[in-house]
Formats: C-alpha cells, structure tokens, sequence
C-alpha cells in the first residue's frame, strides 16, 4: 500500500496551499535560558551582580517576567556586557513578542559570548522573525563555523537563504550538509524543490526519479514528478503517473487532489470536478481538508458564481460523509446563508452546535437568521441556550432582550438590555444599540424619564444616527415637551437624510406642536412629495396643518385621503365627521 500524499502536494486554484516550497516555518530550539556558568569571585562588584542575577532567574522561574527585568537591568548597571545577563533579558523581551526589544540584547550577548551556541540561535531566532534573512544566514554561518558537526544547522543556513531569495547559496548549504552527513530524503526533496526555482527542471527530474527508485512507496514524489512534468507540458508523462497511482493506491483521495489540479490548469472544467467529487466521497480525506478547499470556494463563487452549484454539491457530499462532524455542517450553512436559503442553512447550524455547542460563530448565525426571519420564539429560545454557554458575551445577551421585546416581555427584555449593557467592553456600536432598544422600551412603558435618559447616552455614542434623532424628537413632540431640543434633533436628521418622508414629518410635527404652522405645512409638502402620499399619518398631519391655517376645505379632503391609507389615527373619523381637529 502507498503512503498518503500530504496536502502541500496539492495546487487547487481555490485551495492556497504552496507546493514546493521549502519556506517552512523557522524553528529553532527552545529560547530557556541556556547562559554560561557564571564563576565570580567576592568583589563588592561581582557578589551584587550574582545577587541580581540569581534574584532574576529566580523571579523569571516563577513567571514573574518584570521583576525578572528590573533584576537583570541592574545586573547591567554592574556589567553591562555580560552575555549570560543580555541573553536573559533578550529570552524574555521574546517570550512576550518584543523581539524587536530583544534583538540588541541578544547581539552584545553572542559578541561577549562567541561560542554559546544558544545565544547564536537566540539572535538567529530574532533575525528571522524581523526578516532580516541574510542577517540570519550570516548568523547561521557563524554557528556553523562554532559547530560544524550539527546538521540541523545546515538546514537552518538553506532556509534562511531561500528565505532571503539567495537560492544557489540555499543549494550550497545543502550540498555541504549532504557531503558531511549523507543526503538523507527530507534533504534531497529540499534540494529538488530548489532546482525547481532556479530552472534546473533536469536535475530535478533526475533526483526525483533516482527518489521514486530508491523509496517506491513514497506517492508525495511521484505527485512532485508529475507536477514538474506539467510545468514542461508534458501531458502523456503526467497522466501515466496518476493513472498508475489510481491504480495501485484507488482510496488515496490526494491523488484525486492532484490529478483534478491537473484537468483545472488545462481547464477541463468536468473532469476537475469529477476528480473533486471523487476525493470528497472519500472518509479519507479529512474534514479538516474538505472544509479548507470549500472556504477557497465560497470566495471564488462570489466572483464566479457559476461554480456555486458545484461548490453545493460538495458541501452535500461531505455532509453526507461526515454527518458527525460540525465543521461540515458549518461551512455547508455558510454557503446556505449566503444565498439566503435561510431555513435549510439554520437547520445545518443547528446540526453543527447540536455536535459542537461551544462554537459561538455559528450561535451567532443561528440567532442573526432568527432575526432575519422574524422568528422571535426561536431567537428566544436559541439566545437562552447561548446565554448558558456564553454567560459573558454581551451579543448574545442583546439578541436575548431582542427576543424578549419583540415577544412584548417588556420587563424581562429591560433586564435583559441592562445585563448586556454591563458586559459591554470596546464596542460602541453594540452599546448604542442596546442604548436605543432601551429608550424605546421604557417609552412603550410610559417610563419616560428613563427613556430620555437612554436616548440622550445613546446620543452621546452615536451623534449622528439619524433614526435615533427622529425618533427621540418624534416622541418629545408627542408629549410636547423639551420642544426645542426635539426641534434641533428633528432638524439634523432631516439634514442627514434629506428625503426621508418620515423625517422631514417628524420635523414637521415638532414645529407643530410648538405652534409654527406656516413653516409645519412647508415642510409636510416636502414630505408629501417624497412619498407622504402613500402614509395616513403623515396625510394626517398634513390636514391639521391645514386646519390650523385655516384651509378647512383642503384640511378635511386631506383627511378622507388619510383615512384610505393605513396608520392614521382613531380619532380620524372623528375629525372628519365633526369637521374640526379632535386632538
């Protein structure tokens, strides 16, 4: 039986992976602290330095990182070139991600300290991570030159030139390693993936081949065989090798992988997909695969939206091979999600959390789509079951108290509202939210002082939100009071929304009720003329506008009109039957 190709083999042109390429992560040994012994005598200087030294490693053992520095800044104060002292300070400043802190200090301690091979690899380490490769290489050289009879060093060398772009020094480094410990495969396949980026097509060739006769078993070489064979367009070679592996290893899904690459860059779009349905009927290809090449997917069908039927029917499959396993249901709701077929995707959420119920990603899906629906019930019901696994996510609370209002539980959903608001930490468009909500519940509850109170914090969030200003100044109006600030308010959302029917009413009525009719009628003309015509409320207000600039006639025509469309008030019929405002 073959082994099984690993995934770098692979180069789906939705699925990102890198093959060939030798840019691994670097890795280099554990940063503990590995200092020189440290031999003083008794002078004033060097027993207060050993003092601080041996306070700092203690302090550092216990996780006790800025005592650990403030120590080792004094033990500087004494000797400030000390290696073993820099190197501390250095394997810290690292351990927290300051490796631009570390890297002097971990220079003065190789200059002070040549041969500590420890403190090479520190700096080595702190170079790469700035890609600073051919200081790296540099350094390795050095270390090298301190231990020539460590392989893992060679291999260090090569990748911090092909990390540099200095591919032939890469080779170089690796034909000394080979020279001096014997070309082990893992270097060979190195060395290959480097003929390849520089050109050198017929080397490579040569020592892949010499692989495949040496390792027969081994299927990631001749996948890298005949992807060097594709490269040169030489298709009845690439062929014969996936076919011959299709033979010999028939549930090896990466060979499926590879070959359905293959069909897409000579863009034999039906095979490819054969292919690709080939390798996603198999339980062999983990989930974890499957679920990367259809994230690759959902991006390319957004620009292609052709492949999306495809793209839906892998996702079936590996739900159907992997019914237990939550990431397949996740990602298959996603794509359901996206095209808006909001009942089947929140049927496969659910199967998700049902497996895995600590993915809070997809609770959040399940309740956004609750909302989407207007399935009140069923947000209630999923945001309490969040509410237990999450207790401290203040989303969750506010899709909780959502629920609750919209279901007319006013007093639960204040509740609700006020516990998210105490969760919230850096999320100012959350707050406002949970802001507004309350304002508008306590002013259903007739609490109005709480309400204002709200409206105003809310305010003090977000400033300009229109809505929030129409509103706020529409209910001030009602109550005709604090008209001058409703009038401001009324005004600037008008400003920020100049066509909004509903805005310029509001601003209209606020002017209304502070007497000004003349200038109430102009702008309910403006809001009649922006679609007013078709809102019995505003056709309302524009009759008692009317009325009260005593245009009687055109007031109660107005008011007929009014009382065809929906939301007017119940006092309408009144007003027109007694032909005067019933206010």
């Amino acid at each position: 039986m073959f082994r099984s190709l690993s995934s770098p083999g692979i180069k789906l042109f939705f699925y990102q992976l890198v093959l060939f390429s030798f840019f691994i992560s670097c890795k280099t040994p554990s940063t503990v602290s590995r200092s020189a012994a440290i031999n003083y005598s008794s002078s004033p200087e060097e027993v207060k330095f050993k003092g601080y030294f041996i306070n700092a490693c203690k302090e550092k053992a216990l996780g006790n990182n800025e005592l650990a520095l403030e120590q080792l800044r004094e033990a500087l104060k004494v000797y400030p070139k000390n290696a073993a002292a820099n190197y501390e300070v250095a394997c810290i400043y690292k351990s927290v991600s300051k490796t631009e802190e570390a890297m002097p200090f971990a220079r003065i301690a190789v200059q002070n300290d040549s041969k500590n091979e420890w403190y090479h690899l520190l700096l080595i380490d702190c170079l790469h991570e700035k890609k600073k490769y051919k200081d790296a290489a540099r350094a390795c050289e050095k270390l090298i030159s301190i231990n020539p009879e460590n392989p893992a060093f060679y291999d260090q060398l090569a990748r911090e030139y092909g990390f540099a772009g200095n591919y032939s020094k890469a080779l170089n480094a690796y034909n000394n390693r080979s020279k001096k410990f014997g070309a082990d495969p893992e270097t060979r396949l190195e060395t290959i993936k480097l003929f390849r980026l520089t050109g050198k097509r017929d080397k490579a060739e040569k020592e892949l081949l010499a692989l495949i006769q040496e390792y027969p078993n081994e299927t990631n070489y001749y996948t890298f065989l005949a992807e060097l064979y594709q490269e040169n367009h030489k298709d009845e070679k690439v062929m014969k090798i996936y076919e011959e592996l299709k033979q010999k290893d028939p549930r090896n899904p990466y060979v499926h992988l590879a070959l359905a690459d293959y069909y897409r860059t000579r863009n034999k779009d039906s095979l490819f997909l054969v292919e690709l349905r080939s390798a996603f009927e198999m339980q062999e290809l983990e989930v974890e695969e499957k679920r990367k090449i259809m994230i690759s997917f959902y991006s390319v069908t957004e620009e292609f939206p052709e492949h999306l039927k495809s793209a839906m029917e892998l996702c079936k499959i590996m739900v159907e091979q992997h019914p237990e396993d939550a990431r397949a249901h996740g990602i298959y709701g996603d794509f359901l999600n996206r095209e808006k077929n909001y009942e089947e995707a929140r049927e496969q959420y659910l199967q998700a959390v049902r497996i895995d119920k600590n993915v809070f990603g997809i609770w959040t899906e399940i309740m956004k789509i609750d909302i989407t629906l207007g399935d009140y019930t069923a947000l209630e019901k999923h945001s309490d079951e969040a509410k237990e696994l999450f207790i401290a996510q203040p989303v969750v609370l506010y899709y909780n108290a959502v629920a609750k209002m919209q279901l007319k539980k006013n007093k639960e959903a204040i509740a609700a509202f006020l516990e998210a608001k105490d969760f919230i930490v850096d999320d100012e468009e959350l707050l406002g939210f949970i802001l507004i909500n309350l304002g508008e519940i306590y002013n259903t509850e007739k609490e109005f002082e709480k309400s204002d109170k709200a409206f105003d914090e809310a305010l003090r969030v977000d400033s300009d939100n229109a809505s929030l200003l129409n509103n706020y100044s529409y209910y001030l109006s009602l109550r005709k009071e604090k008209l001058s600030q409703a009038e401001k308010m009324a005004s600037k959302a008008v400003q920020l929304n100049k066509n909004s029917s509903t805005f310029l009413d509001t601003y209209a009525w606020v002017l209304y009720q502070q007497g000004k009719y003349q200038e109430a009628q102009v702008w309910l003309e403006k809001a009649i003329i922006n679609g007013g015509d078709e809102n019995g409320v505003i056709l309302e207000h524009y009759g008692d506008v009317l009325f009260k600039n005593n245009k009687i006639e055109q007031a109660i025509e107005t008011w007929k009109k009014a009382l065809e469309k929906p939301k007017h008030s119940n006092n309408l019929e009144k007003k027109i039957g007694e032909k005067k405002l019933s206010e």
